[in-house]
């Protein structure tokens, strides 16, 4: 969860302005500490501290350190607190090795208490700084390990656990040594520069030319080489071209990345909804053919997950389909055999728990598809059938339209799901394919410009309350569990939601005058039971906020409401009734005066379990 970033170079006189430039641009990984090293001079120089970049930066000028290579890390705390002590780099008794590491190594204390018999000294409670310790130790025996590369291969044999590793010595001033595994590590290549990080962003703006490190792969930068090897024998990827720009991945003149990622989510979703026919084809071939189906994913992926729960259930009649949370896969793992699919959904790629779902289910033979919006990270390279969302980078935490871009592809696959079985002849499906691909960014580009300001309004009447509840019955459902989650990550206001009919069951018991209730409420078969409900907390006092379409009876009993434009399909409604959600979030945490691009002790990518 941790930001990475190692830059070598020759045309490049100081690397320490590049590499801070890179850092502010993975800060959504990780913001309670930072620091950057660099050789110089044959000496190796860090700075590092407590506190986001910004302030860092403005109290060391980490722009100062001189040196053509260097390694920067922004941090998400797992091993001991946000301290100077424990801010990465880290590095060894000799101070001529420094290494930043994101993941965790299992069998650290066992290997801190050999190294410590060994003689060796330890200045943070962090699990990474025995990395830069076992390098130093293995050079100790030049019989074993002559070159730094050497040491650094035995050291990786010995560690168990999760790791993105970056390593420089001071001896060799010119060469990054990365080794990967469960946690992401891209590589991005320019004719004398050469860059290694936790994510594209962090080198977008110098070259577009990137390589994906896989797990249990080891490599070796110098400015004008990338040698990589798995189990002692050479790898040559071939380099993809990453289609986004630089500009893409900044704030354009919005003034967080959150309000401009909600505003391109029509674009986003246009992109993704040309997705190619006969990958879908491919993908509903597989649930066509399993006797299960298992979707599985985590946090706002899940959600967008049991949407396509809702709609698979109902399509595939009595085949079963189960929305996991891949946290909670073991419960479920006896399901598993050659006969089932699994869908697995994650914005990154890399989400830790959904790997660690897959490597297991691949043995017992499952069918695995996954849906996710990095190209070649490790969730589609576990996968039979990759299907990509094309939302470009997401740099704020709380995800937004990479949601909406995985609902739109689920509500794809759903579509080809009911022409492949018969339900909808060519004639019908290509009419609702093409509604689904037209009206979808049409009808997002409204809503979002017709109920902002709406949204703006509304958080400022809630955003001084404590708690609030999202009522939603059916395939609604969904969209209250996400809606609810916004909130509660971005402004820190505590939101539940549950079905509706279950707030009688308890829930209904802390409804005070004032209280925010949000109703999701389409005009469609849940609509009458969902009005009960709103009268009954309407009763109790409760502010009724409804998101719903013209002519519903809900307005009229409803304090305030967002009115959406009524769906051509009821595929779309998911997307069409997060968006309101969206802003009202964003807006709740802006009031608050809360960043909702940093919300604290969350990060974007979690590659922790």
């Amino acid at each position: 969860m941790c930001g990475i970033i190692a830059i070598t170079t020759q045309s490049k006189k100081n690397v320490s302005k590049m590499i801070t430039t890179g850092l502010k641009r993975l800060e959504y990984r990780g913001y309670d500490s930072v620091g950057i090293a660099t050789i110089n001079n044959g000496k190796i120089h860090t700075l590092k501290d407590k506190g986001t970049i910004e302030k860092v930066d403005n109290a060391l000028n980490l722009e100062q350190l001189e040196g053509t290579i260097g390694i920067g890390h922004t941090r998400w705390a797992t091993h001991g607190p946000p301290n100077r002590e424990n801010a990465h780099p880290h590095g060894d008794c000799t101070g001529e090795i420094t290494v930043v590491h994101n993941g965790i190594i299992e069998n650290y204390l066992k290997l801190k208490q050999k190294l410590r018999e060994s003689g060796h000294s330890f200045i943070s409670e962090t699990d990474t700084e025995v990395l830069a310790h076992l390098v130093e130790e293995e050079l100790k025996h030049p019989e074993l390990a002559p070159t730094v590369k050497e040491a650094f291969r035995r050291v990786i044999s010995q560690i168990e656990g999760s790791y993105a590793i970056t390593l420089i010595h001071a001896k060799e001033p010119e060469t990054i040594f990365l080794a990967r595994k469960d946690s992401p590590l891209v590589i991005g290549i320019q004719d004398d520069t050469k860059f290694a990080a936790s994510d594209i962003p962090a080198f977008l703006e110098y070259t577009k030319k990137v390589i994906v490190l896989k797990d249990g792969e080891i490599a070796t930068l110098t400015p004008k080489s990338v040698y990589i090897e798995k189990n002692g024998y050479r790898v040559q990827p071939k380099p993809f071209i990453v289609s986004w720009t630089a500009e893409s991945a900044q704030k354009s003149g919005y003034p967080h990345f959150m309000l401009k990622e909600i505003h391109e989510q029509p674009i986003a979703l246009r992109n993704t909804l040309t997705i190619n026919s006969e990958s879908v084809h491919s993908a509903v071939t597989k649930i066509l053919e399993a006797e299960r189906i298992i979707i599985l994913a985590c946090g706002t992926s899940y959600h967008a997950g049991l949407t396509g729960y809702h709609q698979f259930q109902r399509i595939l009649n009595k085949k079963p389909v189960y929305p996991v949370i891949a946290s909670e896969y073991d419960s479920y793992s006896h399901l598993i055999d050659n006969e089932t699919a699994i869908i697995a959904v994650s914005q990154s790629g890399e989400t830790l728990d959904v790997m660690k779902a897959l490597s297991p289910a691949k043995k017992d033979g499952a069918s695995i598809i996954a849906i996710t919006n990095v190209v070649d990270s490790s969730i589609p390279r576990l996968s039979n059938i990759p299907l990509y969302t094309r939302a470009g980078p997401e740099i704020g935490v709380a995800a937004t339209k990479t949601h909406t871009a995985q609902v739109a592809l689920l509500a794809r696959i759903a579509l080809q799901l009911q022409h492949e079985i018969g339900t909808l002849d060519k004639s019908e499906f290509d009419s609702m394919l093409q509604i689904l691909n037209e009206e979808t960014p049409s009808i997002t580009r409204k809503i979002i410009q017709q109920n902002e300001f709406k949204a703006k309004r509304l958080a400022e009447r809630i955003s001084s309350r404590k708690s609030a509840y999202f009522l939603a019955r059916g395939p609604n459902l969904p969209i209250a569990l996400e809606g609810a989650l916004k909130i509660k990550e971005i402004s820190y206001i505590h939101a539940e939601a549950f079905p509706a009919g279950e707030s009688k069951h308890g829930p209904i018991a802390i409804v005070e005058p004032s209280f925010p209730i949000i109703m999701i409420a389409p005009n469609d078969a849940t609509a009458k039971k969902l009005l009960n409900n709103a009268e009954e907390m309407k009763a109790r006092g409760g502010y009724i906020i409804s998101v719903t379409e013209k002519d519903h009876s809900i307005i009229q009993r409803s304090d305030s409401a967002f009115i959406l434009p009524t769906s051509p399909l009821h595929l779309i409604n998911p997307i069409s009734y997060i968006l309101p959600l969206q802003m009202l979030a964003y807006y709740a945490a802006v009031t608050r005066g809360v960043d909702p691009d940093k919300p604290k002790n969350l990060a974007k990518t979690v590659t922790v379990e």
